[in-house]
């Protein structure tokens, strides 16, 4: 089962497992004297700073900005930084050892027994430092590739979550119009109300209910309005920008509908179970070098992976799912809109109310409003899908 509303991660890594990468935007998106990072075009990087959050941008905005995988590079860098000092000072030894033995072969200081047992002491004393050297040197770049596979790892399962947050914020945009439409009818109805009271044809128990649907109407804005607020905060904070900062938030993309029908099931399972992080994790894990262990390693990562599988099917049955709920989505709408024009002549021509036009204006929005929500559920699909694919299951499902 997709898992709806957002993932709220607190990574706890140890220094070696951590990231060794260069922090560029640690303040932020648009500061200052960031540097742009390697293999990235400047015109990317300056799209990145600017104040809107494209659907698109997500996974780079959280790479370089977030705060918890930027506080995962910043730790490990200072590690390696430091492995670094004392692999530079071993060769800085080895080479004036070097020299030092040099001088005293030119300088004839070997002829002597004496000399040529100092000359012996230091050439043997640089050969094992440098063989020590490079054995740090070796580990050097193991920590780096591992942590930076990590950081990899935990930029991606933020993104996702990044993705859902986003996705969520479109959905509960689209239902604003129609939960302000209900409000505006609710409005009317209150006036027409108070009207008739004061025409003696409606009581003063019928005014006070009218008032009490306002009031309910308002209280279902106010609370829509706080999840908007809500999850543009929460998409800030992942992204880097400040939690009350006036950034703009994109739309999430058009998904050409026929990928769908080319999706391919037991391949795209291959990948997720040859990318998948945590098998990764449990096939490079120890066996203890036994029988018993090698078997119950194996018996592991088999069933990890039957999981997996089942995941995989359960998120593709998902996106026909929603694909069917979409295409209904939208024959309804397209009604709706018949509906709509119809209501806008018949208003125009005066044969319809205000109040019933409103509540026809509220029909409308509200089919306009589940397209667009069963859009997002179908793209949410298709994405968490995708990042299976990619290697990260958000759920409790795998």
């Amino acid at each position: 089962m997709r898992k709806k509303g957002y993932l709220s991660a607190c990574m706890a890594v140890t220094l070696t497992l951590t990231a060794a990468l260069p922090v560029y935007g640690a303040a932020g998106p648009g500061s200052t004297g960031t540097a742009i990072p390697d293999g990235m075009a400047e015109a990317t990087w300056n799209k990145l700073n600017d104040q809107t959050i494209e659907f698109d941008e997500l996974s780079n905005l959280v790479r370089y900005f977030n705060p918890d995988v930027q506080n995962i590079a910043d730790s490990a860098g200072n590690e390696l930084s430091n492995q670094q000092y004392v692999y530079d000072e071993m060769r800085m030894s080895i080479r004036d050892l070097n020299d030092n033995a040099q001088a005293m072969k030119d300088s004839g200081a070997t002829d002597s027994e004496k000399g040529m047992e100092i000359y012996l002491t230091l050439k043997g004393t640089a050969k094992v430092l440098d063989g020590k050297a490079q054995m740090l040197n070796n580990v050097i770049k193991s920590i780096n590739s591992g942590v930076n596979k990590n950081v990899d790892r935990y930029s991606k399962t933020f993104s996702s979550a990044a993705d859902q947050i986003m996705i969520g914020y479109s959905s509960a945009l689209a239902n604003r119009d129609v939960v302000q439409k209900a409000l505006d009818v609710s409005m009317a109805g209150y006036e027409a109300q108070s009207l008739s009271q004061k025409q003696g044809m409606a009581t003063e128990a019928d005014v006070l209910a009218a008032n009490k649907g306002v009031l309910a109407a308002q209280a279902a804005l106010d609370q829509l309005d706080n999840t908007i607020d809500g999850l543009k905060r929460s998409l800030c904070l992942m992204t880097g920008y400040p939690a009350d900062g006036a950034v703009q938030i994109g739309e999430v993309p058009q998904l050409d509908l026929s990928v769908i029908s080319t999706l391919n099931l037991a391949a795209d399972t291959e990948k997720a179970i040859g990318n998948n992080y945590d098998l990764i994790e449990t096939r490079h894990g120890a066996s203890n070098q036994t029988t018993t262990g090698v078997k119950n390693k194996e018996a592991g990562i088999s069933e990890e992976e039957q999981n997996l599988t089942v995941t995989m099917q359960s998120y593709y049955q998902e996106i026909l799912q929603s694909k069917i709920a979409y295409d209904a989505a939208s024959t309804a709408y397209e009604k709706a809109v018949l509906e709509k024009q119809k209501a806008d002549r018949s208003y125009q021509l005066g044969m319809l109310s205000k109040i019933n036009y409103l509540q026809a204006q509220m029909a409308f929005s509200q089919a306009e409003g589940e397209k667009q929500s069963a859009y997002n559920t179908l793209y949410q699909a298709y994405n968490t899908y995708q990042w299976a694919v990619k290697g990260i299951v958000t759920s409790s499902e795998q």
